[in-house]
């Protein structure tokens, strides 16, 4: 019963059977959301440096 109820489930939400990816971030593989994710925190870590640097909390070695 239990398992009738399982496959009706799988059925209507449409989801895939088998060992399949499903939880993919907007089809990108995994090197396309690790590139995505260095490249994000780059971001951060320039934008926080730079916020620093205006504030005059940190002065470039330059």
């Amino acid at each position: 019963m239990v398992e009738e109820l399982r496959e009706q489930i799988i059925d209507e939400a449409g989801l895939e059977r088998g060992g399949g990816d499903t939880r993919r971030f907007f089809g990108l593989g995994p090197w396309q959301r690790l590139i995505l994710a260095l490249l994000l925190f780059a971001n951060v870590a320039l934008c926080g440096f730079m916020g620093l640097v205006m504030m005059g909390r940190v002065l470039p070695p330059f």
